[in-house]
């Protein structure tokens, strides 16, 4: 089982900062994760999409979609959360606002993420 995380950066980072990002939040998600990708997102000026995937060693529908939710509070908070029982699949979406709990200070580098099993 995988979950695919996209994280988009604050405006105005470099890639080099942007790997940088990646390269914290490898450690912050653990082992089984691996970067997909980091390439500009054209969506909102000079931004970079970090296009990630994490390895689950659990197939329990339930406790994978308490794991996505242990994850992305290690990194940010509020998220929204949009769960579809009948296929069981979660997608949590996270913008960054005047609420937003950073739980780590490089993480306020995050403007917009998402989290789909």
């Amino acid at each position: 089982m995988k979950l695919l995380i996209t994280i988009v950066t604050q405006p105005k980072q470099s890639i080099a900062e942007a790997q940088e990002l990646g390269n914290l939040l490898l450690n912050e998600l653990g082992e089984n994760t691996i970067i997909q990708s980091i390439e500009p997102y054209t969506k909102f000026e000079s931004t970079f999409a970090i296009n990630l995937e994490k390895t689950l060693p659990d197939s329990n529908t339930a406790t994978i979609i308490h794991l996505a939710i242990s994850l992305a509070d290690k990194l940010v908070s509020p998220w929204l959360t949009y769960y579809d029982n009948d296929l069981e699949k979660i997608e949590l979406i996270y913008n960054h606002s005047e609420h937003t709990q950073i739980r780590k200070n490089t993480f306020n580098q995050i403007k917009w993420a998402q989290i789909i099993y």
